[in-house]
């Protein structure tokens, strides 16, 4: 991972915003998040938490074979986070392929693309980048977003392995919605040139009640999906790996599958909602416990982007391996 310094805590959120400390962590869960400062980037965040993935895995640079980064706000539409990060950590590969629009499904696409692209012939390695400045996306006086989001970077190393480890299967699908928004630049520049022109909000826009509502489904029938697919019991999952929307939408989600809460990696309580890096945030958590050995089989689910949502299903060929 890759955190930006500061941690904001639910008290100072309530300095600007019309509510207590005790109804946000009731709520979501959650008792703070990280907030980028204005010396840090998300490219540095990005940087970071490739460079440490890449070292993890006992790797170099030049070994990694497909770069896939995942960025929903990031500092500049052009250039290229992805050849940005390659160029900062001299990854030669011509094989980069950034992914915009994924927002907090971004990790399950990402890895998928990865995978895909491991399947040509002499390639070997793939480092997927998930990174996001979530609150620099939300309106500083709107609680119904506000509280959610922080920032931060999560990066993994995935190596082809014969199975029967490895991936084991995935899930994906889509639907519509205008639940969730956030104008783009050319959209914003467009009607500030306009005569008349009502601008849209810059700010990320959620209808709360749908997400919920979304998620609680799409979420649990597409876990049990990619296990169907697997072969793999709910019972022998050893750990799950889930997106942190909030901590109450992740209990519910986890009750409504008659699963074990205790095998989710809980990272959103500290950490809020970061976008594309909240299943690598979750992820990271079960590593660091110790709970994604050799031999465990990990689930990993995500949703957004008003929204597209998928799972994965991996059997481990060894232990996962984090930065301390």
């Amino acid at each position: 991972m890759g955190l930006p310094r500061r941690v904001v805590s639910n008290a100072e959120l309530c300095e600007t915003l019309n509510t207590s400390p005790a109804w946000i962590e009731r709520k979501t869960g959650i008792r703070e998040r990280r907030y980028l400062s204005g010396d840090e980037s998300i490219e540095d965040l990005a940087v970071e938490s490739a460079d440490k993935a890449i070292r993890q895995a006992g790797l170099t640079p030049r070994d990694i074979d497909v770069l896939v980064v995942a960025c929903s706000t990031p500092d500049w539409i052009m250039p290229s986070l992805g050849v940005i990060v390659a160029d900062r950590l001299g990854i030669e590969t011509p094989r980069i392929v950034d992914i915009t629009q994924h927002a907090c499904s971004s990790f399950v696409y990402a890895t998928y693309i990865a995978a895909g692209l491991l399947q040509e012939p002499d390639l070997s390695n793939a480092l997927v980048v998930c990174a996001e400045a979530a609150s620099r996306g939300t309106d500083p006086a709107d609680r119904r977003v506000r509280v959610f989001f922080g920032d931060a970077s999560g990066a993994a190393v995935f190596t082809k392995t014969p199975g029967p480890h490895g991936m084991l299967s995935y899930d994906l699908g889509n639907a519509y919605s205008p639940g969730v928004a956030l104008a783009g630049p050319a959209l914003l520049n467009h009607q500030r040139a306009t005569p008349g022109g009502a601008m849209d909000s810059p700010y990320l826009t959620m209808d709360g009640p749908l997400v919920w509502q979304e998620a609680g489904t799409r979420v649990p029938k597409s876990i049990n999906a990619v296990l169907d697919a697997a072969g793999v019991e709910l019972d022998d999952v050893d750990g799950i790996a889930i997106h942190q929307a909030n901590i109450r939408l992740v209990e519910h989600i986890i009750e409504s599958m008659g699963a074990d809460l205790g095998k989710v990696g809980i990272s959103g309580d500290v950490l809020g909602n970061t976008g594309a890096a909240s299943p690598l945030t979750s992820l990271w958590r079960l590593a660091a416990d110790g709970r994604a050995r050799a031999g465990d089989t990990i689930v990993i689910g995500a949703i957004g982007a008003g929204f597209l949502w998928g799972s994965l299903c991996f059997r481990l060929p060894f232990d996962i391996s984090v930065d301390a």
